[in-house]
Order: structure tokens, then C-alpha cells, then sequence
């Protein structure tokens, strides 16, 4: 019992989370410390237990027979606590709906749109996590998440909400302080060499993408770079007057609806991976999925209407000037 009473409850959440993911970096990320970090505590609890929870090999990390059984028992505990704590607390599960964003669709495009939902149904309770990892619903609290990717997530039940469609933006201002009064439809892929590109460290090739589908003669290194650690903050680059973002329309609809961006560019280049609303298909039949995710996806369609309707309206205005 001495030794119980000493371990820590973020230790095994956090063995639990390099257990599910066979990755201390992984398990960083989900639990916002450093891999560094990570491996130190899971070795004081190794020590505390005097056994080996995981073998560690070169970048991998993978459980041993003993930290198979304790990990197992770890996770019925942590589930134990969550129903617990929700019970006490006079939390009904039928009406808390908990769900994992990925962070840059969070900021860009859920949130703005979520007091809508909230005031439609202000009985159900939400829990928004925002992270780049995925989890195992067997074993996570989350309902559902919003996942990236092809739209294959094996066991799951997935329903599109839009592609990935990409497109240079960048500060008005900064725009007609470069290009002077140049119209919009006299702007080619050519005049991207007298601004600054911002990359994103987390898409890499999204730059290149769109250049080769805009069959653009400029080439990257033509112009001046900077990049950052993830897309939504070559996005706020972007808005803050740093340069050009290539970024997904859907995000940055309302920036440039509120003038504060200009998409000069017809040519848009549609990814063939694109956000998915993810849940266990034994939970769709619950009320709280099933209202969520018909909202979800009536936004998803009114947002893939709207952008469909401006890239023809501008085609249409550049073909008129043309």
C-alpha cells in the first residue's frame, strides 16, 4: 500500500498514452511535455514498481509481457475514475459530449461556428480537446474526433466533411503596398517572387503542390522564406501582413469575406485527403453524436457550397476581364 500511495496519477496517464501510441514523442504531444520528460517519469514508476513497463530500441518503444498485463489494468482504472468523478459530480454521460479537434481546425473553422450548436442544444455539454494525436476510443474519453487523412480509419465510422483545398492569401494591405493597383485578375504565380512565402514545418509540400497544379514557371526559391511549426501560424503570418500563406480556403473564408486577405489566384488545388468526423460505430445511435454530427456535417456542406460559388464567381470575373 506504501508503494500505491506513491505513484503518481499523471505517471500512468502518461504510460498509458506511450502504451497506446508505442511513442514517448507521441505521448509528449498528448500530454503537452517533452519526450525528454516522458521517458523520466515512466523510469520512476519503473522504479517504483521493479519492472520494465516498456523495452526502449532505437526511436521505438514497445511493452514488455509484465508492462502488457499493467498497462491493461491502468487503463480499467483510469476509465473507473472518469465514471466516477462524473457520477459524483452529477454529470449525466448521456449528456456530456466530448470530442478531440485537430487544433488548427479547431481555431479556423469549429469554434467560430460551435455557439451556434450550443445554443440549438444547450442541454448537451460539451468537452473540446484539441490535439494532432489520434487515440483508441476503447481507452480515451472522447466520443468522437475530427480527424485528417483519406478517410480510411479501419473499425470506424467516418463521414467526410470537406477536402483539403488549397490557395495563396495574404494581407490587402500588404498586397497593394507590393503590387500597387495591379488588378486581381492580372496577378499570375509569377508575381509571388516579390513576397515573402510562409511555410508551414507540418505541411511541407503544400507550396510545391499548388504551384505544380497551377502549372506556375515560378519556383520556390525565387523568393524569400520563413517557416513556422505549424499551419495555423504561417496562417497568422499571413494576417499579420508577413507575406503569402498557401492555406485551406475553408479556413481563411472569413478573413477574406472581411477584406483582411486577399485569395488573388482562381487556380485552387483540391488534396485528396481531406477532415473526417470519426466515431465508433456503436456510438452513433447515441443522441448527442447523432445531433453533433448532423450539425457538423450541414456546416461542412454550407461552407463547401459557399466556397464553390466564389471560385466561380472569381473564374468568371477573370475570364470577363480577360
Amino acid at each position: 500500500m506504501r508503494l500505491l500511495s506513491r505513484v503518481n496519477l499523471n505517471s500512468l496517464k502518461i504510460v498509458e498514452s506511450a502504451a497506446r501510441h508505442r511513442s514517448f514523442t507521441r505521448a509528449g504531444e498528448e500530454q503537452f511535455i517533452t519526450p525528454s520528460a516522458v521517458s523520466q517519469r515512466i523510469k520512476g514508476l519503473e522504479d517504483q514498481l521493479r519492472f520494465k513497463i516498456f523495452e526502449r530500441g532505437h526511436n521505438t518503444v514497445s511493452l514488455t509481457p509484465e508492462g502488457e498485463a499493467y498497462v491493461a489494468r491502468v487503463r480499467e482504472a483510469l476509465e473507473r475514475i472518469v465514471t466516477a468523478s462524473m457520477e459524483a459530480t452529477g454529470q449525466s454521460q448521456a449528456h456530456v459530449l466530448r470530442i478531440c479537434v485537430l487544433p488548427t481546425f479547431a481555431a479556423r473553422w469549429l469554434f467560430p461556428r460551435l455557439t451556434a450548436f450550443q445554443r440549438q442544444y444547450p442541454d448537451i455539454e460539451m468537452r473540446v480537446a484539441t490535439s494532432y494525436a489520434t487515440h483508441e476510443f476503447s481507452t480515451s474519453e472522447y466520443d468522437l474526433e475530427i480527424r485528417y487523412g483519406d478517410g480510411n480509419f479501419p473499425g470506424l465510422n467516418s463521414e467526410l466533411l470537406f477536402k483539403e483545398d488549397l490557395t495563396p492569401v495574404c494581407n490587402r494591405k500588404l498586397f497593394h503596398e507590393v503590387l500597387g493597383d495591379k488588378p486581381l485578375s492580372k496577378v499570375t504565380p509569377e508575381d509571388l517572387r516579390y513576397f515573402t512565402l510562409l511555410h508551414s514545418e507540418t505541411c511541407t509540400q503544400n507550396w510545391q503542390a499548388w504551384l505544380d497544379f497551377a502549372d506556375a514557371s515560378f519556383v520556390l526559391g525565387e523568393a524569400r522564406s520563413v517557416y513556422f511549426d505549424s499551419c495555423m501560424m504561417s496562417y497568422e503570418a499571413a494576417n499579420a501582413g508577413m507575406g503569402f500563406a498557401v492555406a485551406n480556403r475553408a479556413y481563411m473564408a472569413s478573413d477574406i469575406h472581411a477584406e483582411r486577405l486577399v485569395a488573388p489566384f482562381a487556380v485552387h488545388h483540391p488534396n485528396t485527403a481531406g477532415w473526417y468526423l470519426v466515431c465508433p460505430e456503436d456510438k452513433l445511435s447515441a443522441r448527442k453524436l447523432a445531433l453533433f454530427g448532423q450539425w457538423l456535417m450541414a456546416e461542412a456542406a454550407l461552407t463547401q457550397r459557399q466556397l464553390d460559388l466564389e471560385i466561380v464567381s472569381l473564374t468568371t470575373t477573370r475570364r470577363a476581364v480577360a
